[in-house]
C-alpha cells in the first residue's frame, strides 16, 4: 500500500498543474452533488477535490487500471477528473453526514 502511496504522488508531481485543475473542480462538483448551499467555500472545494483525488488515484492502482489507461492516453486526463470526483464524493457525502448540522 506505501508503495501504491508513494506511485500517487509521483504521479501528482508530475502532473501538478493539471491534477490541481482537475481537484478543484471535481471537489466544487462533489460538495455542490451532496449538499446544495447557496455559498460555497473555495478552500472545502479544493481540499475536498485534492484528498478525493488522491483516493481515485490509489482506487486505480490498486485495482490495477493503470496498464488499461495507458493504452489510451488520450482519455488518462478524463479517467483522472472521474476517478477524483468519485473520491471527492464519497470524501463529501462523508463530510456531509458527520458534520454538525
Amino acid at each position: 500500500m506505501r508503495e501504491i502511496a508513494e506511485e500517487v504522488l509521483n504521479y501528482f508531481q508530475e502532473n501538478l498543474l493539471v491534477i490541481l485543475l482537475i481537484a478543484f473542480i471535481a471537489g466544487f462538483a462533489a460538495v455542490k452533488s451532496v449538499a446544495i448551499a447557496k455559498k460555497g467555500n473555495p478552500a472545502l472545494y479544493f481540499i475536498v477535490g485534492v484528498l478525493g483525488a488522491f483516493i481515485g488515484q490509489f482506487g486505480i492502482l490498486y485495482v490495477g487500471l493503470e496498464k488499461i489507461l495507458e493504452q489510451i492516453p488520450a482519455f488518462r486526463f478524463f479517467f483522472d477528473f472521474l476517478a477524483a470526483y468519485i473520491g471527492a464524493f464519497v470524501l463529501a457525502s462523508l463530510i456531509h453526514v458527520f458534520k454538525p448540522h
